[in-house]
């Protein structure tokens, strides 16, 4: 199988950038623009670490405090981040979400960012994430973003990821907190410039390379994965891309949301989650109709709207990766449903990027009808 990884631009999603596919109704290459929805990219921002050499598994902290200028007042900030390889984000103490760019099978892929958008206090703000690497080694460890930060009286500017920011480690206790007091902290390492060195590949919104989940014998595996918003995070649309070697039939929240027979074909489906749903449970029963190499490979890109807000989405992307989980066994009855317990169920098998042989690049079918769930 070989699906791709494209996501279609839609009234609330924002588009890929440096991503070029074909489409089933059109044969001719498509490039795709950038997120016309949002100002934000990573182009004046800098990779952070400690130093140049990352150290697997060791936790650090990064602040960076903000005061809006004499007369202004602050009411919001939208934020774009990525990191190689997982980190924790909070502003004003709070928790706002999680990030990573690496899998465990694949540590050298490019990273890509999460979107959110948050209020902030009138005067005085601390941004502050908690971050390790992956792997020991020079350029393995780096912190990117950009935060497009709003007054009240309409105008904006925008803080990047520089030698202003501080960082360290050990992490001491209550480091994200408005009342911490960092002035003792050594600036952070700038280890590289955005889409430079190391990560010349980074990608601002999405990556253009997902891995392939594997399952070789003839016959049908179930896989499942549960994406779970942030803290203030409500679900609105999302658009997905999915194909298998050689069958498959998606279900999201236990609805029958289409299949697919072609595995050079990924279908796109768009899902307006009208219910507001706390998790968006993905499901895939792929066929292999013959006794070889096979896979299913997944791409969904999910649009949420913060609580209270009308102009400002956030953003996070859902890959076939080893975060999902899948049978080898008989199929249960129901393992589709929300609240079915996967917990004993093994992680999958990622077998390779996409595009690689034998399988190569797909087309993008054009859009199926939206569906309301």
């Amino acid at each position: 199988m070989v699906l791709f990884l494209l996501y279609a631009l839609c009234s609330v999603l924002f588009g890929l950038s440096l991503l070029t596919l074909t489409t089933a109704e059109n044969a001719t290459t498509a490039t795709l623009v950038p997120d016309v929805t949002s100002a934000l990219d990573f182009t004046a921002s800098k990779w952070l670490w400690t130093s140049t050499t990352a150290t697997a598994n060791v936790v650090i902290g990064f602040r960076k405090d903000f005061t809006p200028p004499l007369g202004k007042s602050l009411i919001a900030a939208e934020i774009i981040f990525t990191v190689y390889s997982n980190l924790n984000f909070y502003v004003n103490g709070v928790y706002i979400g999680s990030g990573n760019s690496e899998s465990s099978d694949f540590p050298g892929r490019p990273g890509f960012a999460r979107r959110f958008c948050v209020d902030l206090l009138p005067s005085y703000n601390v941004f502050a994430i908690n971050a390790s690497a992956a792997v020991n080694g020079v350029d393995d460890g780096g912190f990117l973003a950009t935060i497009l930060v709003t007054y009240s009286d309409g105008t904006t500017d925008t803080l990047v990821t520089d030698s202003s920011w501080r960082m360290k480690s050990p992490l001491p206790l209550g480091f994200e907190q408005l009342s911490f007091d960092d002035t003792a902290w050594p600036v952070a390492t700038v280890v590289g410039s955005y889409a430079a060195g190391t990560w010349a590949d980074a990608l601002v919104h999405i990556p253009a390379d997902p891995p392939r989940a594997e399952y070789s014998p003839a016959g049908s595996r179930a896989f499942r994965h549960t994406f779970i918003p942030a803290p203030g995070q409500v679900l609105g649309v999302a658009t997905i891309l999915v194909t298998a070697d050689n069958e498959y039939t998606l279900y999201v929240n236990g609805v029958t949301i289409g299949s697919g027979t072609t595995p050079k074909v990924a279908q796109q489906y768009t899902i307006n989650f009208a219910s507001a749903p706390a998790e968006v449970v993905l499901a895939v029963l792929a066929t292999n109709t013959a006794a070889s190499r096979a896979g299913m490979l997944f791409a969904m890109e999910v649009n949420m709207v913060p609580s209270g807000w009308v102009n400002c989405t956030a953003g996070a992307f859902v890959l076939s990766d080893a975060g999902w989980k899948s049978t080898k066994s008989a199929i249960p009855a129901g393992w589709e449903q929300p609240g079915f317990d996967d917990s004993a169920w093994p992680a999958v098998v990622v077998e390779a990027e996409y595009g690689a042989a034998p399988w190569g690049a797909v087309t993008i079918a054009a859009p199926s009808p939206l569906v309301t769930i």
